[in-house]
């Protein structure tokens, strides 16, 4: 390896001027035809200054005649880096290194970081062939080179000395404005333009604010023109705005500053235009009439909450006990069905069954006293009565009638019992299956239905209640601390001091944030006090908490951004009635399908059913209480234009409105990315958004 000479190419650098760098500070291995290196200038820039990236390729004049095409690269990607591809200078430099003729060819692309970070630049890959002899039929053999990885690091610019006006400029800009016309009338529009025009990308350049005495201002058009010929890329950026006279006679345009951050000289400079001059002719302007006062309504105050109530549990999905519920039920099913698996073993059959048959087997086969045990023991399954608690003359006759029996058929029944023990002791005559069993039939119609006992679902219905319930208590916030600046904050409402409750409520919603009372005073104070954004968010969290309630509708019914479209509609469903629900069907289905295969039945459409059913309901109620707690929502506070990238001077898009909900879904440095409804969507500075939830 040897140091490049610093008299490379000087019958080149006449001509063309300074060599880049990424020839005067490579070092190349003489072993090699063919050499390829990267290269980042300045490797330390601050946020919105260019830094250069360069790829070199050198080419040894033998390695280059071998050539039969040129080597093709893979520029490696710069990744949250806003970049520009910058023009080869010429077809490249020839020249003697060190007593070597070398061919070098440049790729240059310029970054601009966008926050303060450290950025890596991955290697890239340059492919080329070489043929492996002298005859023009010969094979090729391809080879691979990769060149450095390099390394960007952004800082922040630094705050002392920022003016108060400097809205991210940076670079070396200069001012200059000119008007459409000398000449206007009042009521009709003139166009300013402000041209900024300089070193750096004029892309980040952002709008100045203007405000004018004498006319009305409005922003208009843009327009920017890029120039990325030069190593450092330079352009010019120009501002229109519709300026309406609202008075006559001569007036002027003061001078407009553009405040910039000077990379180079470390500093903030202000870029200044000229003044300039109008005259202004009488028009048709409308002016409002100094004497009539307009009426005003005043709105009385909204009604506040009284109370604070009780914490609103967290959501069902969030327990770790359901979780863990969840997780085991189909655990102890299938454990279930591994233990009982069916088995082709035949169940025992049922008195009645067993009376049943009897009367189809042949009479010699069937004693009475088999008759006998058989008809008392279908008798007491089905009625629960007992015999050995019956042996009172009549006993059995009033105790059927207690079960709903008819009396001829409970005669009939004691009168039965009596002759089967006759015949079974050996001092009566015959006693038939046929008869036992229609007398039974009788008896099994007659009964009214056995008492009810706790079913699986019933006994499934009771431990999700319990197991809500228990959440609900175990999850359950302290209130005490909220409790002062509620009452505090109610006493300030009450007495007009709208700002002040605001803040005390604001204070007991930190302190209770499940509180629907705290987010409900919340906003209701903010509206009270003409804070739009905090009386949405407010509203919103509060409503995220209590969906049923029709106040908290009325209220956001009052804002101009739509409340009850998209993300921001709120289902009046009570919150956890979809997860108690899923968790129901959920809990059901396992069971169920448990309980089949411990009794060796099949058990596997259940479970099928149960991962559909129960799964999607599952499913969907997780969704319901992720949309209720805001997850990845917030709320306008602060209205700006939508940047299409994460810079104050990005090429800006629709305004949104205040209190419109927006889903996030990125974040870069002090900047959100925000999904609004209709298809709007850029970036927005966090401050300026607000989070519904606490992801």
């Amino acid at each position: 390896m040897s140091l490049l000479p610093v008299l490379l190419f000087l019958q080149v650098a006449a001509a063309q001027g300074p060599l880049p760098e990424i020839v005067t500070r490579s070092r190349l291995d003489r072993s090699r035809g063919v050499d390829f290196h990267a290269l980042v200038t300045p490797e330390t820039v601050y946020v919105g200054q260019q830094s250069t990236f360069q790829l070199g390729v050198f080419l040894d004049q033998e390695t280059r005649q071998r050539l039969r095409r040129n080597p093709e690269f893979v520029p490696p990607e710069s990744r949250a880096l806003l970049s520009y591809d910058l023009p080869e200078r010429g077809n490249g430099f020839t020249g003697t290194i060190d007593g070597r003729s070398m061919e070098v060819h440049i790729f240059r692309r310029a970054l601009f970081p966008l926050s303060a970070g450290r950025y890596v630049i991955p290697s890239a890959h340059l492919n080329y062939a070489l043929p492996q002899s002298a005859s023009f039929f010969s094979r090729e053999e391809m080879f691979t080179l990769r060149s450095e990885a390099v390394t960007v690091t952004a800082i922040d610019v630094p705050s002392a000395g920022r003016p108060s006006d400097w809205l991210g400029a940076v670079g070396i800009w200069r001012a200059s404005a000119h008007m459409d016309s000398a000449r206007g009338r009042a009521g009709d529009p003139l166009v300013l333009t402000l041209r900024i025009e300089g070193q750096g990308n004029v892309t980040l350049l952002p709008r100045p604010g203007l405000a004018i005495p004498w006319a009305n201002v409005v922003a208009a058009d843009e327009r920017v023109r890029l120039d990325s010929t030069p190593t450092a890329m330079r352009g010019s950026k120009e501002f229109d705005w519709l300026i309406t006279p609202t008075a006559s006679g001569p007036q002027r345009v003061p001078a407009i500053r553009y405040a910039y951050f000077n990379p180079f000289a470390r500093r903030y400079e202000v870029a200044m235009s000229v003044p300039l001059d109008v005259r202004v002719a009488p028009g048709d302007v409308v002016m409002p009439d100094p004497v009539a006062a307009p009426l005003v309504t005043v709105e009385a105050p909204l009604a506040l909450r009284p109370t604070l109530g009780d914490d609103t549990p967290t959501p069902l999905g969030d327990s770790p006990v359901l979780q863990w519920w969840f997780a085991l039920l189909p655990v102890a099913a299938f454990a279930g069905w591994v233990a009982r698996r069916p088995r082709r073993k035949r169940r025992n059959a049922t008195a009645a069954e067993q009376l049943n048959s009897m009367v189809k087997a042949p009479a010699a086969t069937v004693s009475a006293a088999s008759v006998r045990r058989v008809f008392i023991e279908a008798v007491r399954s089905r009625t629960l009565l007992h015999e050995a608690l019956l042996t009172q003359p009549g006993a059995w006759t009033r105790a059927l009638r207690l079960e709903g029996v008819e009396g001829n058929t409970a005669a009939e029944v004691e009168k039965f019992l009596i002759e089967a023990d006759e015949a079974s002791f050996g001092t009566g005559g015959l006693l038939t299956a046929a008869r036992a069993n229609a007398l039974f039939r009788r008896v099994d119609r007659e009964a009214r239905s056995l008492r009810s006992q706790p079913s699986s679902v019933t006994i499934t219905a009771v431990t999700v209640a319990m197991l809500v319930m228990t959440t609900g208590s175990l999850l359950a916030r302290d209130l005490q601390r909220a409790r002062e600046p509620f009452a505090v904050g109610i006493a300030a409402y009450a007495g007009g001091d709208y700002l002040r409750a605001e803040r005390f409520f604001a204070d007991a919603a930190r302190a209770a944030p499940r509180s629907a009372a705290a987010w409900a005073n919340f906003g209701t104070a903010g509206w009270a006090a003409h804070d739009t954004a905090s009386a949405v968010v407010g509203w919103q969290r509060a409503l995220r908490l209590d969906p049923t309630s029709d106040d908290l509708r009325t209220g956001l019914m009052r804002v101009g951004a739509p409340q009850d479209v998209g993300r921001a509609r709120v289902l009046a469903l009570p919150s956890r009635f979809p997860s108690a629900l899923a968790l129901l069907l959920w809990t059901v289905g396992w069971i169920a399908t448990a309980r089949q295969s411990w009794r060796r039945r099949p058990s596997a459409m259940l479970a099928l059913l149960t991962i559909i059913l129960g799964g999607t309901s599952v499913m969907a109620a997780r969704a319901f209480e992720n949309r209720l707690e805001g997850r990845g929502l917030a709320v306008i506070t602060d209205p700006t234009a939508l940047r299409s990238l994460p810079a104050l001077g990005a090429e800006g898009g629709s305004v949104p409105l205040i209190g419109e909900v927006a889903r996030i879904d990125q974040r870069s440095g002090v900047w959100a990315h925000v999904i609004l409804e209709g298809g709007r969507a850029g970036w927005l500075p966090a401050e300026r958004v607000v989070r519904l939830g606490n992801d």
